[in-house]
């Protein structure tokens, strides 16, 4: 007989600040209504945000017309204007205009795309086609005034140049994760039965999990944050109407989305949370591989983020790998070592330390790992460590077809809860999705902050993505993107540092 005395509780919808303080659930209808949050320490942009762009001269002016259209109103649809919200102009929403200078565009000619075309090799494609974007953007450095963001329209030829295995490029099939092969699966789904989305996935976020461009994508990222180069990297596809009939896009959506991520990219700030303690240092600790070694070795990454919302990035060292569950951990002196840097970066961008430190981890943390982080940060006042993973578990409502609401929390254990992050929202009286949604487990806690106060925080951070404007994403940011951002590292050389900046891997 199945159980069905589990002790629940509810997480409120947190609220955003916007413009003057003003306060609403929505990122869309809270910059619709106020503005974006201004913050002290970022600047304000007054006037315009300058862009330069590279591409053929087809994606070029396909580019230019597409940033066009985002100066004015693009209308929503019409038979679900909640959930697909007409965007405005980005001068109407963020207060200042979108500048192509006519000085920072760069021009890939047909002679250089089928120079990378024509090349055999994949591998040495994909880095013939990146050393080409980074040239361009090499150039753009020099110009005066610089731009503030560098949109990289990849001309489709590229992109079927450096595509993976569907093209017959590689000898092996692309090792993708399961998340990655539900999207895929997902997408021809789709694609095969004219299906569309409630939430339509942001093009930025389908171009990093599917097989086309993956890795251009990443050394491009990679290089481009040592020229001090904001990037927004997009197909043609981005820039065109959408037909009309289904589409995994509307155009107001991505309007949406490529604008917030262009305004953060210029050092704008969109929205901050407004329950945030001042003080608070949020962490996530992750492990990649690096695709350059023949061995699966694994570093560490660090993703920072600050009450206010700021993201920082920090590479780690190498990581040792359980004999037994194969699970990536830090020795003692490595987790010292992460700690402190994090600690010196936090310290350097807010003028203190924090006062409260909050660790997550995609794995049970090992001894070692919180002795080094404990030692490194014992200056700080209050630490929680805190593991999250994704091990399936759902859960159905008794009646109805809707599942869980997003907010809802489960104990299925002594120390164990799942958190929904994704469900049916109260704010759009519906489940804006398509398949059962996985909720986040909660499975280890190392600290003296009450869980209801940590399931709070961990679902806020569900709301502070700056990569689109929508109402939420499942993970915390503190992990949500912690595999690509590593991807990203791992094109970065090992003597040289990357740079701290969220916006770099955005």
């Amino acid at each position: 007989m199945a159980r069905t005395d589990f002790e629940t509780l509810f997480v409120e919808e947190p609220l955003l600040a916007f413009g003057e303080g003003k306060k609403y659930t929505d990122p869309k209808m809270g910059l619709l209504a106020y503005g974006p949050c201004l913050y002290k320490n970022r600047r304000a942009i007054s006037s315009s945000i300058r862009l330069g762009i590279i591409g053929s001269k087809s994606t070029i002016a396909l580019a230019k017309k597409w940033i066009g259209r985002c100066q004015n109103k693009i209308p929503g649809k019409v038979e679900d204007s909640l959930l697909f919200q007409s965007f405005p102009g980005f001068t109407r929403i963020f207060g200042c205009e979108l500048q192509v200078l006519g000085e920072c565009i760069e021009i890939l000619t047909r002679a250089e795309i089928e120079q990378v075309v024509d090349i055999g090799n994949f591998r040495q494609r994909v880095k013939k086609a990146a050393e080409l974007f980074i040239e361009k953007l090499s150039n753009l450095r020099m110009r005066e005034p610089r731009p503030h963001v560098v949109v990289c329209a990849l001309p489709q030829e590229i992109i079927d140049s450096c595509g993976l295995e569907r093209r017959g490029y590689l000898t092996g099939p692309p090792r993708l994760t399961k998340r990655e092969k539900e999207i895929l699966e997902m997408l021809e789904e789709h694609r095969r039965v004219g299906q569309t989305t409630l939430f339509p996935f942001p093009e930025d976020e389908i171009l990093d999990v599917i097989p086309e461009a993956s890795d251009l994508r990443r050394i491009i990222k990679a290089e481009a944050m040592s020229l001090s180069m904001p990037t927004q990297l997009a197909k043609p596809r981005t820039f065109k109407t959408a037909p009309r009939g289904p589409s995994l896009q509307d155009d107001a959506t991505r309007a949406w989305n490529f604008c917030v991520a262009l305004y953060y990219k210029a050092e704008g700030y969109p929205w901050k949370l407004v329950d945030m303690k001042h003080g608070a240092c949020y962490v996530g600790i992750s492990f990649y591989r690096d695709p350059r070694t023949l061995k699966n070795v694994k570093a560490s990454v660090a993703q920072v983020f600050t009450h206010t919302g700021e993201g920082l990035v920090l590479k780690g060292g190498r990581a040792l790998v359980d004999r037994t569950n194969r699970s990536p951990y830090l020795s003692e002196k490595v987790a010292f070592r992460l700690m402190t840097d994090v600690l010196e970066v936090y310290e350097k961008q807010m003028h203190q330390l924090p006062t409260r430190l909050i660790v997550h981890k995609s794995s049970r943390f090992r001894h070692e790992e919180i002795s080094g982080f404990k030692e490194a940060a014992k200056d700080v006042k209050l630490m929680d460590f805190v593991t999250i993973l994704n091990r399936g578990i759902k859960f159905m409502r008794k009646k109805g077809i809707y599942p869980p609401v997003r907010g809802t929390v489960i104990k299925i254990g002594e120390e164990d809860y799942i958190l929904y992050t994704k469900g049916w929202i109260q704010y759009f009286r519906t489940y804006p999705g398509l398949r059962v949604p996985t909720p986040l487990e909660i499975v280890e806690h190392h600290g003296d902050t009450p869980l209801s106060i940590l399931f709070e925080e961990i679902f806020a951070l569900t709301k502070m993505n700056w990569n689109s404007a929508g109402f939420c994403i499942r993970e915390p940011i503190t992990l949500a993107y912690s595999r690509e951002v590593g991807k990203i590292l791992a094109y970065v050389p090992e003597e040289v540092i990357p740079r701290p900046e969220y916006l770099y891997y955005m």
